[in-house]
C-alpha cells in the first residue's frame, strides 16, 4: 500500500464504510461519478476499487457496479497494563535482545520484530540524490573535526522543523549525534552516575533498558496507559517514595505501545519535574509520524526552565543507516557537548549535510505525508488480519502514530513459546519479556512492527502466528 492518488481514494472509502456512511449491501458511486467527484481519471478510480476488492471491502456485481461487501472489522480491546509501580532494581537485559537483533538482519527470516521504517518509499531515491549533490558541491573532507555541536546547516534546518512541535530554539541550542539512542546515552552519562534511579514507562523500549543496564543504573517502571502513555499520578507517587534522579519517556507514540500523551499530561509532567528539580529525557523519535495532520507538541514545548532534554533522529522517518540524531539539551548543553567530545569527538559530516539538503530541498514534508498515510493503512490492515486469524480475546493497542503495536495474547498463551515456535517457521516477533526489567512481566504480550508493505508472504506470516497461538490454547 502506498499514498498514490488511487490509494488515498480507497482509504477514504474505507473510512466511510467504517463510519457507516456506506452500509453492507449498499451500492458505491459509479466509476464515472466518482471520477467526476474526485476530479481524477477513470483508471485511477478503477485502481482504487481494485484495492477495495482485493481487501474484501467491496464486490463487483455484473452490470450493476460496486457494492459494500462486509461489515468493517470491529476494533479489538486495548491491552491491559498493570498499574502497580515496582521498586527500583538493577536491569538485567536478557540475551534474547541480541538474538532478535541478530536474526532480524538475516534474509532467512520474515521479520515483524525490529522497528525500522518502510523500504519502499520514494524518499530513498531522494536521499541518494542529496548525497550525490553534497559530494559534488560541499566541503566535507579536508576540514578536520567538525564543530562539537555538529553540522551548522543541519542544525539550522532542525531549528526550523521543531517549531512544528511547539519549540522555539536556535541552531546553537542543538547538538547532533549519531542516533537518538546515542543522544539519550549522552544525557544519561552527563546527568547520572552508577546506582542512580531512572524512571521509565512500562512497557519500555528494550534499547533504553539496555542503556540503563550498561551504565549501572537502576530502573523504576512507571505504569502507562495504551492510549495516554505514562501515568502522571503513578510517577508522582514514585517521586514521593524514591530518590529518582531522572525521568526517561517517549510521550509521542511510545514504543512499544504507541500511546500519545495528551497536552495536559505533558504540562503536568513538566510541573512535576520542576517540583522535584530533576531533568526529563524526552525521546521524540516518532514525533513526526502521527496519523493526524497536526504534529503533536513535544513535552519540551511546555518547558520554561530548560529541564527537558529532547532527543530524536532520522532513523524512524528516513533510514537508521544514516546515523543522524540530535539532542536539544536546554540548561545541560555544556555537559552534553563535553560528553559528545569525550565519547565521539564528532560524527560523520557527509550524512548530516545530505539530510540537511533533503530537509531544505528534497520534499521531506511530502515524504512525511506519504509515510503517515501509508503507516495508518498498514496499521489498519494488521488490525484486520489479527481479528481474522488470532483468537477472539486477543487485545491490541491502536497507535495513532509510528509503526509498532502491542498485542496481549489470551490467557493460557506464552509469548516466549510463540516467539520460539515462530522462529522455527522463519518468522520473527519481539516477545514481551524484552520490554521490562522484571522477569515476570508481559509474558503474554508481543510487539509487532507493521511498517513494511503488506504482501502475500507477510499476510501469511500473521496467519501462521495466529495458528500458533490457537495451537497453544488447544494444548
Amino acid at each position: 500500500m502506498d499514498t498514490s492518488l488511487y490509494s488515498q481514494i480507497a482509504s477514504g472509502i474505507i473510512d466511510q464504510i467504517r463510519n457507516g456512511i456506506y452500509k453492507p449491501g449498499e451500492k458505491l458511486p459509479s466509476v464515472r461519478a466518482l471520477s467526476i467527484q474526485q476530479k481524477v481519471s477513470v483508471s485511477t478510480v478503477l485502481s482504487a476499487y481494485g484495492i477495495l476488492e482485493d481487501r474484501g471491502f467491496v464486490e463487483v456485481r455484473p452490470k450493476s457496479g460496486y457494492f459494500v461487501r462486509r461489515v468493517p472489522v470491529k476494533e479489538p480491546k486495548a491491552p491491559s497494563i498493570s498499574q502497580a509501580t515496582s521498586s527500583p532494581h538493577t536491569v538485567t537485559t536478557p540475551q534474547r535482545v541480541m538474538e532478535v537483533m541478530r536474526d532480524a538482519s538475516s534474509q532467512r527470516f520474515l521479520s515483524f520484530a525490529i522497528a525500522v521504517p518502510a523500504n519502499d518509499f520514494p524518499v530513498i531515491h531522494q536521499l541518494k540524490r542529496s548525497f550525490a549533490k553534497v559530494v559534488r558541491n560541499e566541503t566535507f573532507l579536508g576540514i578536520g573535526y567538525d564543530s562539537p555541536k555538529g553540522s551548522e546547516p543541519l542544525r539550522r534546518q532542525l531549528a526550523r522543523r521543531v517549531m512544528d512541535a511547539g519549540m522555539l530554539v536556535s541552531p546553537e541550542d542543538i547538538v547532533t549525534t549519531s542516533s537518538a539512542q546515542s543522544a539519550i546515552g549522552l544525557c544519561l552519562r552527563a546527568l547520572t552516575r552508577a546506582g542512580d534511579i531512572v524512571a521509565v514507562e512500562t512497557p519500555c523500549y528494550y534499547g533504553l533498558l539496555q542503556l540503563i543496564e550498561a551504565m549501572g543504573l537502576k530502573a523504576i517502571e512507571i505504569p502507562s496507559d495504551p492510549v495516554t502513555g505514562m501515568s502522571i499520578d503513578a510517577l508522582r507517587l514514585a517521586l514521593e517514595q524514591w530518590p529518582i534522579k531522572i525521568v526517561l519517556s517517549i510521550p509521542c507514540y511510545s514504543n512499544p505501545v504507541g500511546a500519545l500523551m495528551p497536552d495536559e499530561h505533558k504540562r503536568q509532567l513538566v510541573e512535576l519535574i520542576y517540583q522535584y528539580d530533576i531533568p526529563l529525557i524526552e525521546d521524540d523519535i516518532y514525533g513526526e509520524l502521527g496519523y493526524e495532520s497536526a504534529r503533536p507538541k513535544a513535552v519540551k514545548a511546555f518547558d520554561r526552565k530548560g529541564q527537558v532534554l529532547l532527543c530524536s533522529s532520522t532513523s524512524k522517518t528516513l533510514e537508521p543507516q544514516l546515523g543522524v540524531g540530535w539532542v536539544i539539551p536546554g540548561r545541560y548543553q555544556e555537559q552534553i557537548e563535553y560528553q559528545k567530545f569525550i565519547n565521539s569527538v564528532s560524527i560523520a559530516r557527509l550524512p548530516q549535510l545530505a539530510v540537511s539538503e533533503l530537509l531544505e530541498h528534497g520534499g521531506y514534508d511530502r515524504h512525511l505525508r506519504h509515510a503517515r498515510e501509508s503507516y495508518k493503512q498498514r496499521r489498519d490492515r494488521l488490525t484486520e488480519l489479527l481479528v481474522e486469524h488470532f483468537p477472539a480475546d486477543t487485545r491490541l493497542s491502536l497507535p495513532q502514530g509510528g509503526f509498532v503495536t502491542w498485542i496481549q495474547l489470551p490467557e493460557g498463551s506464552s509469548a516466549l513459546q510463540l516467539y520460539l515456535y515462530a522462529r522455527k517457521e522463519g518468522i520473527l516477533i519481539s516477545p514481551g519479556e524484552l520490554f521490562s526489567s522484571s522477569a515476570n512481566k508481559y509474558l503474554r504480550s508481543i510487539r509487532l512492527c507493521y511498517s513494511q508493505a503488506w504482501t502475500a508472504e507477510r499476510e501469511g506470516g500473521i496467519k501462521i502466528l495466529g495458528e500458533l497461538v490457537r495451537q497453544q490454547l488447544a494444548g
